[in-house]
């Protein structure tokens, strides 16, 4: 239980580190240059772009959702859910539950597209409710981008959602986010490095508790 505990506090300092760096890279430009030294504050070259409304750095490409993954739906109901399931279960709830057949398999991006909105990701084997919008890049690099950047206006897609009684995000918003790609990899992949650490102290979690789980019966027992 405390080592779960730690796990969860690295994650959240994980999840910090990676929002500022996003921040400070793509939406402030600092990101470092051949020097070492924040691009823009350091004089870095910048291009005005009539779409965006203002400068970005040179070489920078304009890219919307659609542009790097095709958008799809869950297709499960509620009933879907198992206790004991072996693969990951992605309702529009916080929590992820468990069912016994997947559907996708990747690096996975899912955003709710009712209930809380939330947004996770995800690697492996999963599957997915209605109105979960699962986005797996073709190009492993943007994964972490992806979910940051979609986290990052997660409340103008509330904002812009529709439905007279219950409220959605339609697929239309979700393919028209805007994302800047640099041409240095190497920012891409500092980026992903921190999402694939949150996810392997996630799956630990999950063999510790499941671990607990077995010997605390054996215990209670003698």
């Amino acid at each position: 239980d405390d080592k779960i505990t730690l796990n969860k506090k690295i994650n959240a300092t994980l999840e910090s580190m990676a929002k500022t760096l996003y921040d400070y890279w793509f939406v402030q430009f600092d990101f470092p240059d051949e020097n070492g030294k924040p691009y823009k504050s350091s004089g870095g070259k910048m291009i005005y772009s009539p779409k965006l409304g203002r400068d970005i750095p040179v070489g920078w490409e304009i890219k919307h959702v659609a542009d790097l993954t095709v958008v799809k739906t869950g297709k499960e109901d509620a009933n879907f859910a198992t206790v004991n399931g072996k693969f990951a279960y992605f309702t529009c709830g916080k929590d992820i539950v468990r069912c016994d057949v997947p559907a996708f398999e990747g690096h996975a991006v899912l955003l709710a597209g009712n209930g809380d909105f939330n947004v996770k990701h995800y690697t492996g084997k999963f599957n997915a409710y209605q109105r979960t919008y699962v986005l797996i890049p073709d190009d492993e690099k943007y994964y972490a981008l992806l979910y940051i950047a979609i986290k990052n206006v997660i409340n103008q897609l509330i904002k812009n959602s529709v439905g007279s009684i219950v409220k959605f995000i339609t697929i239309g918003d979700v393919n028209s986010i805007t994302l800047l790609a640099p041409k240095n990899d190497s920012l891409l992949k500092m980026l992903n490095i921190l999402i694939y650490k949150i996810e392997q102290l996630q799956s630990e979690n999950c063999r510790l508790a499941e671990l607990r789980d077995w010997l605390l019966p054996m215990l209670m027992n003698g």
